[in-house]
Parts: structure tokens; sequence; C-alpha cells
């Protein structure tokens, strides 16, 4: 399912650590890079180019709440609602993304652009709260209205947050 530049490039991982498990977790997230989730047959392949079993791939990937095991949306917005976050208004934050986006938390966009869902840890932006990561991008800053306003049309025009003039710092 991989394809072979993703495969050469998790057997570079590999060769770049002592310990070939060490390289497991960078290696499933280029494999969800690339696929956009982690089904079984990927996690397997992924496994099976590390050098470890299966069943410690697979338990690796429904530890970490980064790694997906069920298709989201193209754009995968994280919002961030542990306390720094919260006192700075990450609730309200999820709550008006969720209405501008039509979906509730842990759903996506029928047209499979978006997943909203809230982080299960600190995504350590807590300086710049209340904010989001969509995909890898931070996107901090979100205190206003005008400011989720930007963040909205952003997710709908498919742009990275940065390209969207909004109040962010990668």
């Amino acid at each position: 399912m991989l394809s072979a530049e993703t495969q050469e490039k998790i057997k570079a991982q590999v060769a770049a650590y002592p310990k070939t498990r060490t390289a497991l977790l960078p290696a499933l997230k280029l494999a969800q890079a690339e696929v956009g989730y982690l089904p079984p047959e990927v996690v397997a392949e992924v496994a099976e180019l590390v050098g470890v079993s299966h069943a410690a791939a697979q338990e690796l990937t429904t530890f970490y709440s980064m790694l997906r095991t069920e298709p989201t949306g193209k754009q995968h917005v994280e919002v961030c609602v542990q306390l720094p976050c919260a006192v700075a208004g990450g609730e309200r934050l999820r709550a008006q993304l969720a209405d501008g986006l039509g979906i509730a938390r842990g759903q996506t966009t029928p047209d499979g652009r978006v997943t909203l869902i809230r982080t299960a840890e600190c995504l350590g932006a807590c300086h710049r709260a209340a904010m989001c990561r969509v995909n890898e991008a931070y996107v901090e800053n979100l205190r206003s209205p005008q400011a989720v306003a930007r963040l909205l049309e952003a997710l709908e025009n498919g742009t990275l947050p940065g390209e969207a003039g909004g109040e962010h710092a990668a």
C-alpha cells in the first residue's frame, strides 16, 4: 500500500536509530502522512519495514492520539482545551468551530474536508492560547471572533492556516 518513496523514508528512519523499534513512531507518522490514517494493513506493512511485530505496531497506533485508525477529513482540526487553553476560551473556540463547520466534535464535514476533535493532551502553545492544530500547523491566538472567522474561511477554502492571513504561528 505504501509508495516506494515512503518505504524508503521508513527504511531511512530505521537505519537512523540504534534500536529499530525506536523508528516505529516516526515510521507510522510517515505512513499516516501518505495514506491519511492507519488501517490495519498499513500498520502491518510498517511493522514489517521496521522489523517489529504487528501487535507492537498496532499497540503504538492505538496509544497515541496523534495517530488515527479511522479516516478523517483532509484537514484534521484538533482544538486544545487543556487548562491554559480552557481559561483562554478553548471550549468556546471548539464550539464556534463546530457551529461554523456544522458538525459536532469527532465528526467530519459531509464533503470530507474537515474533521474536528478536541485534544487529549496539551499541545504546548499555552502562551498563545486559545489555539488549535490543523494537520501539523499550529493556529494560535484564536481569542477573537474575527480570528475564528478567518480560520473558518481558511478551512472552507482548503488553505493552510498560514496562508489565510490569520493570527497564528507555526
